[in-house]
């Protein structure tokens, strides 16, 4: 076997060794290339049929009201209806947050909605819902709080979205349904991005948020990796609370696993761009993001639900240590 520069050719070209694997590299290759070209078309085709405009009005935040109250209590039934007087269904953040809904071009139905908590300057120790469920430093912390936002209230509605008839006339309601199913995932990273695109205009560069757990696996396939995972805390059911301590570096480690997701998340790289301005902007900015990402490498002690228990807490609640980023090593394999 010929030698370069003291290897083997074949140390040059594996799939011709012994240790090779052809068949192993060529199906590596197919399934992201098919990841790659799927992810376009629907992209392509949520760009076609969906918009997400800003509810700078109060007509549209009480669609926005409205539409939660259709999924949270009739859809889903996570909420009381007479909790929600006039069908509405609000708390005490609506009033200190930024709402966006998600449109449907053709139809103009509003199929799903989404808002930005803002701080409380009177008061960060009671600025987010999050600070509420979650002892964790990164949520306490208020230099953090005086710089971050909360994403929360995601909202899609089934029922309004079969009504969108997306990509078919009326009487072709199968090839309406296998569109809609396609887009679905892409519905909620539309609403994400909504939510980062104003958080970086406004000047946070900090995002948190308590997700439940099928969300943070699902962003995490899409090349969302979120920085900070904390261990599941009781919030309607159980919920991860969630950090985003840097924006910026959060869309830019994106457009590197699946750059048809970042285009929608980031607006073709406008909120990168902005939420990078939105970090280096004030020598207090700079410092909160930095604070921001010692404070997630910290594990806390968080309350749970007793094992085995479902709407009630049943026995004693069990403390367990945070154990910081663990989903996101386990779901993200290691580069070679």
């Amino acid at each position: 076997m010929t030698k370069k520069n003291g290897k083997s050719a074949d140390a040059e070209m594996p799939w011709l060794s012994d240790d090779g694997d052809l068949k192993g590299l060529t199906s590596t290759l197919v399934r992201q290339t098919a990841k790659s070209l799927a992810g376009r078309v629907s992209f392509a085709l949520y760009s076609k049929h969906f918009e997400i405009i800003r509810a700078d009005t109060q007509e549209l935040k009480e669609l926005a009201y409205l539409l939660r109250f259709q999924v949270y209590v009739q859809e889903h039934g996570f909420e009381k209806a007479e909790d929600h007087p006039g069908d509405r269904e609000k708390d005490e953040f609506d009033d200190r947050s930024m709402h966006i809904l998600l449109r449907h071009r053709t139809s103009g139905i509003v199929v799903g909605t989404a808002r930005m908590v803002l701080p409380n300057k009177d008061n960060l120790a009671n600025s987010f819902p999050v600070q509420t469920v979650s002892s964790h430093p990164i949520m306490q912390d208020l230099d953090v709080a005086a710089h971050a936002t909360e994403f929360s209230r995601l909202a899609i509605s089934r029922e309004r979205l079969k009504r969108c008839h997306v990509g078919s006339s009326r009487s072709n309601s199968k090839i309406s349904q296998m569109l809609a199913k396609q887009l679905t995932p892409y519905l909620s990273v539309g609403l994400i991005g909504g939510i980062f695109e104003i958080a970086a205009e406004n000047g946070y560069p900090t995002v948190l948020a308590i997700m439940e757990p099928f969300m943070v696996r699902n962003l995490g396939k899409i090349g969302l990796d979120l920085p900070f995972v904390d261990s599941p805390v009781e919030y309607h059911g159980l919920r991860h609370p969630c950090a985003i301590p840097s924006l910026h570096d959060t869309c830019a480690a994106m457009k590197k696993q699946d750059r048809a997701a970042w285009e929608i998340v980031t607006n073709k790289g406008r909120t990168q761009e902005l939420a990078l301005t939105a970090q280096t902007r004030t020598e207090e900015a700079r410092r909160a993001v930095a604070q921001a990402f010692r404070l997630a490498k910290r594990p806390a002690t968080v309350a749970l639900r007793a094992p085995g228990s479902r709407s009630k807490p049943r026995g004693a609640l069990h403390k367990v240590t945070a154990m910081v980023n663990r989903p996101s090593r386990e779901r993200a394999p290691r580069r070679r």
